[in-house]
């Protein structure tokens, strides 16, 4: 079963500009720096929301990427701005696939999170057929795609903040989902919401997209690894696969500190364990390489290796593309390279529906290791 690996809005990574530079009322984003700080995020929310009624849900995504790259102190609130993205598209498109046709993986897909928060929350009462045909398979969308992912997992969060962080009820609904990459797509989300949730509380974060409900997060300073410790087993990988996200909020990000919490996970999720840290470790540096193998080097034993596989993951996915994961195995030491060369083929999968594409990525792989990455890479 293909695995994904979540990002919080906590540990921001930087985005890269690819569209011009916007102009005029709806695009002047830039004179939101000038407002007073308590003003300034509202500022940003009003400016999107012009974008996405003048001009749609790309270039209002394109305007924030623009942003961030211009002034790194918005990638701290860019996963919420992006969420409320996603709601004003819904509102704007006024129907949950055609909005959600517009999103992008952009700010960890985000967007997506947000139309379907908005369209669970125009519904008078949710029930689980609302959620059954939400993120169809098509011609463009295979079943297994990086697109039918983020449609499933924002479904997790979009559960999550309509039942006030009942994780709970939240999983149930995803239980409704046909097969186990799909429901296992959905618990992942909520897991991810319910971290981010408890995050923005305890850096004092006003929640901008959750106020609509506000609530505790499911977690427990007591128990690092709560709820994941008592929750039935279907849901333990999912959960295990985020929960070093609030691990390390309770650590206060001692990496050391979080690889001995997975010393204490059930053995058949220590490696999950270890992959989560690897993704967090990821954004915490910003993917820098050197900080992450630094980082990654505080495991013992099998953790190190697990832990890169975890960051190169999260390198390929928060791009979309190949090419950070490809830098990172390049750098690895010799021991790791197989198993790194080995993910850049795993998440070429999904990616690309194009064997050639995929082929294409691996043969830029060192040389002794192209064959690992093909030898993933090409199954059917």
């Amino acid at each position: 079963m293909r695995k994904w690996f979540g990002r919080l809005a906590v540990f921001c990574l930087l985005a890269v500009w690819t569209g011009p530079a916007w102009a005029g009322e709806d695009g002047d984003l830039a004179a939101c720096r000038r407002q007073p700080p308590e003003h300034t995020v509202h500022c940003y929310e009003a400016r999107l929301d012009s974008i996405v009624k003048s001009q749609g849900t790309e270039e209002a995504l394109l305007a924030l990427e623009r942003l961030t790259k211009e002034d790194p102190a918005v990638l701290a609130e860019a996963h919420p701005l992006v969420h409320h993205i996603g709601k004003r598209s819904f509102a704007h498109y006024g129907e949950a696939s055609l909005a959600l046709s517009h999103c992008t993986a952009q700010f960890w897909s985000g967007c997506y999170h947000g139309v379907l928060q908005a369209y669970l929350s125009s519904l008078p009462a949710v029930d689980p057929q609302h959620v059954l045909d939400l993120c169809p398979i098509s011609n463009s969308i295979p079943a297994y795609s990086f697109q039918r992912y983020n449609c499933l997992h924002g479904l997790g969060h979009g559960l999550t903040m309509q039942f006030r962080y009942d994780l709970l009820k939240s999983l149930a609904f995803c239980d409704a989902l046909d097969g186990s990459w799909e429901r296992e797509s959905c618990y992942g989300g909520v897991f991810m919401e319910n971290i981010v949730k408890f995050q923005e509380t305890a850096h004092g974060r006003r929640a901008h997209e959750h106020d609509d409900h506000p609530a505790a997060a499911f977690l427990n300073p007591q128990d690092p690894l709560y709820p994941c410790s008592v929750l039935h087993e279907r849901y333990l990988s999912s959960c295990y696969l985020m929960q070093t996200s609030a691990v390390l909020t309770f650590v206060k990000f001692d990496f050391a500190k979080a690889f001995r919490q997975c010393d204490r996970v059930p053995d058949a999720y220590k490696i999950t364990c270890a992959r989560s840290l690897g993704r967090d470790i990821s954004g915490f540096t910003l993917r820098h390489q050197d900080r992450v193998k630094a980082l990654c080097a505080l495991g013992h034993g099998e953790q190190v290796g697990q832990c890169l596989v975890g960051a190169v993951k999260d390198f390929m996915l928060t791009d979309a593309s190949p090419d950070p994961g490809l830098a990172l195995c390049g750098t690895v030491e010799k021991q790791y390279k197989t198993a790194c060369y080995a993910t850049v083929g795993e998440i070429l999968l999904s990616l690309s529906a194009d064997p050639s594409t995929r082929e294409t990525a691996c043969r830029r792989s060192e040389g002794e290791y192209v064959e690992a990455c093909l030898a993933v890479a090409r199954k059917p």
